[in-house]
C-alpha cells in the first residue's frame, strides 16, 4: 500500500526505524546515564547551596518562616556588643592613670608663662626707672625712690590676672620689681628651672598637686636667693604648678580594640529561624538575610556555574579512572546506571542529613554505605576513589566543613577495605565494627586537628554510622542484585550453601554429578587463586555447571551405579545430542531458579564448542560409506568469555579425565593435566577470554597440587574376615 506521499510504506518504516535507532544504541544509553547523573548532582547541590530568595524590606511582615541556610555571624548583634565593649573600655581607660602621659607642652607652657610674667615685670621696672645697678636701699627691699612702684604693682597684678591667668600678691610683685638686675635674672632662671623640672619629671594630677607644690617650694628654698626673693619666686612657681597629664589616644584605642576583639561573635546556626511568619522586618533582619544571600537576585549565574564545574570535575575523575582501568564498566550502560544510582543516593542522603540543625549531623552521612555497595557490586579500587568523591560532596553540602569531609572520606575508605574480600556472611558484620571504629577514631582526631576540640565529643556517631551503614548495605544488596542483575559475594555465598534447593535436588537425583561438581569447585578455586581470578565466583559456578544433567542423570557415567549404559543402545549422534543438551537444560534450570547471570554464563560456556570425542570416534569407527561431520559432535558454545569460565572448563575436563586413570601417580596426573590444557588451547577454546599462557601454567600447577592430594597412594589393608575381627575383640 503506498504511503500518502506516493512512496512505499515499507520505505517509510525503514527510515523511521533508522531515525529511532539511536534509542537502542549503547552509546546513547551511556551518554543518557552520564548526563542524568550530572543533572541530578547539579540539582541536589543547587537545592542546598543556592539560597531561596526572600522579597522583604524594612517594615514589611514576613510571609514565611525564613531559616538560615548555613552558620553565619549575627553581624548587627555582634557589632552592637563590640561597640558597647569599646565604649566601656574607653571609660575604663579614661579613669586609669596608666593611660595618661606627662605632657611636654604643659611644661613648656608653664615656663613660657613665667617668662611672660618676668618680662612684664621687667617692663614695669623700666617704666618706674628702676635700673639694673641703681636701686636705693638693700637688695630685696623696695627702693626709696620707688614712689611709683605702688601704681606699677597695682597695674601688674591686674594685668597678670587678666593676660596670664596668674594671681600674684602685691607683695610678691613689689619684691620682684625692687630686685637688682642680677637678682631679677637669677629669680627668673630659678623659677623656670624649678617649674620645668617638676612639670617634665613629675606626674602631676589633682591627687598629686599638693605633693608637687610642696616639692616646688622645697626646690625654691634650695636656690641661692634671699629669703624675700625665695618667697616671691615660690609664689610665682606654685602658680604654674598644675596637672600635666594628658590622655594617650593610642593606649585608649588599643584598649578599645582589645575589648572589641574579646567579644565572642553572636552566631546564627544553620536551620535557626531568622524571621518568623508575620514578624515585622527590621534593619537587623535585612542585614542577616543579606549576609545569607537570601536577598540576592533570583538567578546567580556564578553560583550555578561553580556548581556545574564542581560536578563535572568529580564525574570526570571517576570517568578517567574507568577509562584507564575499568572500561568494561564504562562501556556497560547497566553498570554505569548502577554506579550513578549509588552516587545520587549518597548525595541525596548527604543533603537530607546535613539539613538537620545539629552540630553532629554531618557525621551521620552514610558514605561507607556507598563505598561498600560499589566495592561489593563493582570494583574495590573504584570504591576507594568514590570515597574521595563522596568526601568532597559531603564537605561542600555540609557548608564547606573540613571535619565532615575528612570523616566521610575516612569512613568510606574503611568501608572499601573491609568488604574487598568477603568469604563469609559474618565478614559484613565485622565490617560494620571496623568502619565504626575507624569513624570514631577519625572524629576524635579531627577535633583537635581542626582547632575545635568540641567535635571530638561526637565520636560515638562514628560507631553508629558504621553499624547502620553495614546493616543498610546488607538490606540493599538483594535490591541492587535483582534490579541490575548483579552478582555480589554475599549472593554467591548464599548459593554455595548445600541447602540451596537446586543443589539439594542435584545431590538426590544425580549424586555422582554432585560430587563431581564439588571436586571441580575445589580444583577451580585453587586455580583461580593462583591466577588472580574471582575464586568465589569460580567455586559457586562449578557447583552449578552441570545441573542440567538432572534431566537425564543416568545418561552420564558418574551416575551409572551398577546399571547398563543407555548409550550402548542408541546411535552416537543421538548420544551426542543427549550429552550436549545438558548445557541448554542447565541454562533453563538456572533461569527458573533465578541464578545470577554470571553463573548461567558459566553453565552455558563451560564446554565451549569443544568436541565430544568418545561418540565422535565411535561414529567414525562405525561409519561405512557416509561421512561424519565433526560439527555434529561439538557443543553449541559459546566459548568461554571470561577467565573464570575458562577455569571451570579446564577443571571439569581434568577431573573427569584423571578419574579415569587406572593408577593416578603424580607424574601421570601432571602429564594428563597439561595434555588436556594443550588440547583446549589448540582447539581455540580460549580465543575469546583473557587467559594467558602464564595463567595456563599456573592453572596446571594448581590442578596437579589438588589432584595429587585427592588421588594419593593408599595402603592396601590385609584381607581380614569379619569373624576374625570379632574373635579378636572377644
Amino acid at each position: 500500500m503506498p504511503s500518502p506521499m506516493g512512496k512505499p510504506a515499507a520505505n517509510v518504516s525503514a527510515r523511521s526505524g533508522r531515525g529511532l535507532g539511536f534509542l537502542v544504541d549503547p552509546t546513547f544509553h551511556r551518554a543518557l546515564v552520564t548526563v542524568g547523573v550530572i543533572i541530578g548532582l547539579v540539582l541536589i547541590l543547587s537545592a542546598i547551596l543556592v539560597p531561596r530568595r526572600v522579597d522583604l524590606e524594612v517594615g514589611q511582615p514576613s510571609r514565611v518562616d525564613v531559616e538560615a541556610s548555613r552558620d553565619i555571624i549575627n553581624r548587627p548583634a555582634t557589632e552592637r556588643l563590640r561597640e558597647e565593649a569599646g565604649r566601656e573600655a574607653i571609660r575604663e581607660a579614661n579613669a586609669s592613670p596608666a593611660n595618661y602621659d606627662i605632657s611636654l607642652a604643659a611644661s613648656i607652657s608653664a615656663e613660657d608663662t613665667i617668662d611672660l610674667v618676668f618680662n612684664a615685670i621687667g617692663e614695669e621696672r623700666r617704666k618706674i626707672g628702676v635700673l639694673q645697678q641703681g636701686v636705693d636701699g638693700e637688695a630685696g627691699q623696695p627702693g626709696r625712690r620707688g614712689g611709683g612702684i605702688d601704681d606699677a604693682v597695682s597695674r601688674f597684678v591686674a594685668r597678670a590676672a587678666r593676660d596670664f591667668g596668674t594671681k600674684l600678691s602685691r607683695e610678691t610683685v613689689a619684691t620682684l620689681m625692687s630686685l637688682s638686675g642680677q637678682e631679677f635674672d637669677s629669680a627668673r632662671a630659678g623659677a623656670k628651672a624649678v617649674v620645668g623640672g617638676i612639670m617634665r619629671e613629675m606626674r602631676v594630677s589633682k591627687e598629686t598637686l599638693d605633693a608637687a607644690t610642696k616639692r616646688a617650694m622645697d626646690s625654691v628654698q634650695s636656690l641661692d636667693l634671699p629669703q624675700a626673693t625665695q618667697k616671691a619666686v615660690t609664689e610665682v612657681v606654685t602658680s604654674q604648678i598644675s596637672p600635666n597629664l594628658v590622655l594617650n589616644p593610642g593606649k585608649v584605642e588599643r584598649a578599645r580594640e582589645a575589648a572589641m576583639r574579646q567579644v565572642k561573635p553572636v552566631m546564627i546556626l544553620k536551620g535557626q529561624v531568622v524571621i518568623r511568619r508575620g514578624e515585622i522586618a527590621n534593619e537587623d533582619h535585612i542585614a542577616i538575610l543579606q549576609d545569607l544571600g537570601l536577598l540576592a537576585p533570583r538567578f546567580n549565574p556564578f553560583m550555578l556555574g561553580s556548581i556545574i564545574v564542581l560536578v563535572l570535575v568529580l564525574v570526570s575523575t571517576i570517568g578517567a579512572y574507568l577509562y584507564l582501568h575499568r572500561r568494561d564498566i564504562l562501556y556497560n550502560a547497566r553498570l554505569l546506571l548502577l554506579l550513578g544510582t549509588v552516587v545520587l543516593m549518597i548525595a541525596v542522603a548527604t543533603a537530607v542529613i546535613c539539613q538537620i540543625p545539629w552540630p553532629g549531623a554531618g557525621f551521620l552521612v552514610p558514605v561507607s554505605l556507598g563505598t561498600m555497595l560499589i566495592a561489593v557490586l563493582l570494583d574495590a579500587r573504584l570504591s576507594a576513589l568514590s570515597a574521595m568523591v563522596f568526601g568532597a560532596l559531603a564537605g561542600v553540602i555540609g557548608g564547606g566543613s573540613f571535619p565532615v569531609a575528612t570523616f566521610a572520606a575516612v569512613s568510606g575508605l574503611a568501608g572499601t577495605f573491609c568488604v574487598t574480600r568477603i568469604s563469609e556472611r559474618s565478614d559484613l558484620m565485622r565490617a560494620g565494627a571496623v568502619v565504626g571504629a575507624a569513624g570514631a577514631a577519625a572524629i576524635a582526631a579531627i577535633g583537635p586537628a581542626s582547632g575545635d576540640p568540641s567535635i571530638s565529643r561526637f565520636w560515638y556517631l562514628g560507631v553508629i554510622n558504621g553499624v547502620l551503614s553495614t546493616v543498610v548495605t546488607i538490606g540493599f544488596l538483594p535490591f541492587f542484585e535483582n534490579l541490575f542483575r548483579m552478582t555480589s559475594p554475599v549472593r554467591l555465598l548464599e548459593l554455595s550453601n548445600p541447602t540451596q534447593p537446586l543443589l539439594r535436588k542435584l545431590l538426590v537425583e544425580a549424586p555422582g554429578t554432585y560430587h563431581h561438581s564439588i571436586i571441580v569447585g575445589n580444583l577451580a578455586e585453587a586455580a583461580a587463586e593462583a591466577v588472580g581470578a574471582d575464586s568465589l565466583l569460580v567455586r559457586v559456578g562449578s557447583y552449578y555447571h552441570d545441573v542440567g544433567k538432572m534431566k537425564r542423570p543416568y545418561f552420564f557415567v558418574e551416575n551409572q551405579l551398577m546399571q547398563d549404559n543407555p548409550h550402548d543402545k542408541i546411535a552416537p549422534t543421538l548420544s551426542t545430542l543427549v550429552i550436549t543438551s545438558h548445557v541448554k537444560d542447565g541454562v533453563e534450570m538456572g533461569l527458573r531458579h533465578r541464578l545470577p547471570e554470571a553463573i548461567i554464563d558459566m553453565i552455558r560456556e563451560h564446554h565451549g564448542t569443544s568436541l565430544v570425542p568418545y561418540f565422535y570416534h565411535k561414529a567414525t569407527d562405525g561409519a561405512r560409506e557416509e561421512s561424519v561431520d565433526e560439527k555434529d559432535f561439538r557443543y553449541p558454545g559459546p566459548k568461554p568469555q571470561t577467565k573464570e569460565a575458562a577455569i571451570v572448563m579446564l577443571a571439569d575436563s581434568v577431573e573427569a579425565a584423571v578419574r579415569s586413570l587406572a593408577k593416578p601417580t603424580p607424574g601421570r596426573i601432571e602429564g594428563l593435566v597439561r595434555k588436556i590444557i594443550k588440547e583446549r588451547l589448540a582447539d581455540g577454546q580460549f580465543d575469546e577470554c583473557n587467559l594467558t599462557l602464564k595463567d595456563l601454567d599456573g592453572v596446571a600447577r594448581a590442578f596437579v597440587r589438588v589432584l595429587t592430594g585427592v588421588f594419593h597412594a593408599r595402603l592396601e589393608y590385609p584381607d581380614v574376615s569379619l569373624k576374625d575381627l570379632e574373635s579378636k575383640r572377644a
